[in-house]
């Protein structure tokens, strides 16, 4: 196994980043094996991202993002069939199969095709994003999904996310350290829940029906505002000042 790495800049571009210099690290695990399984084509990614002022040298941890690429079409054209890509590789990768792809044909689902315009097969979903409490509100983690789409989404036909706040989840849940490690907002689920879902729509991401996952299209993207207007919307997100990012 090998794990490559990239570092890619984050810009920050407004007072509100308190003159905030930015970057993101991501390992990215593959195999080298010839022997092909189907495990082999959905690839972990893990950016570290960190930051500095630009009137100090010391550079600080500002916290993670993790995603996978989930190269569908590629490991149909290796002969891996499609019930098995929708029953076996991982649970949490299942769910997306069977809500956007035809079971027979392994093409996205006609509805999503028509909504999002995806082309390939391919599917990037950001699994999880903490910011640390001293970087929130500074619009870093918005910019880090935003750099992390332009870097491994490209080849992609859609980036699906499923926004769930992370102290709700059962691992932190029974974690009591870990709850107190993310000073998470004293707010309750669905209100979590909600501003949660807001933060990831200023991205351009949009519910799938009542499934709880939000998509965005690749091609849509492509016709969006120009990088200087989109890094513009990483600024404070009124009402989510301080509230978690992951």
């Amino acid at each position: 196994m090998k794990i490559e790495k990239a570092t890619a800049g984050l810009g920050a571009t407004n007072e509100a980043k308190r003159n905030i210099v930015a970057s993101i690290e991501f390992a990215v695990r593959a195999s080298l094996h010839e022997e092909y399984v189907d495990a082999d084509f959905v690839h972990s990614i893990l950016g570290k991202i960190s930051a500095k002022s630009e009137d100090r040298g010391d550079e600080e941890d500002v916290g993670y993002i993790r995603a996978s690429l989930v190269q569908f079409g590629e490991a149909m054209d290796h002969g891996i069939s499609t019930e098995r890509l929708g029953d076996g590789i991982d649970g949490n990768i299942a769910k997306y199969w069977e809500l956007l792809f035809d079971l027979d044909t392994g093409c996205w689902k006609e509805e999503v095709q028509d909504e999002y315009e995806a082309s390939g097969c391919d599917l990037l979903i950001i699994d999880c994003m903490e910011i640390n409490p001293k970087f929130r509100g500074t619009g870093i983690g918005l910019v880090a999904v935003d750099r992390t789409i332009d870097i491994f989404g490209p080849v992609c036909g859609l980036i699906a996310c499923n926004p769930w706040p992370l102290q709700f989840t059962p691992a932190f849940a029974r974690d009591r350290k870990a709850l107190n490690r993310l000073k998470a907002p004293d707010v309750g689920q669905d209100e979590a829940v909600r501003k949660l879902r807001a933060y990831w729509s200023i991205l351009g991401f949009w519910p799938l029906g009542e499934t709880g996952i939000y998509l965005l299209g690749m091609a849509q993207r492509g016709s969006r505002d120009s990088r200087k207007d989109r890094e513009a919307l990483a600024g404070p997100v009124p009402g989510l000042a301080g509230r978690r990012v992951c």
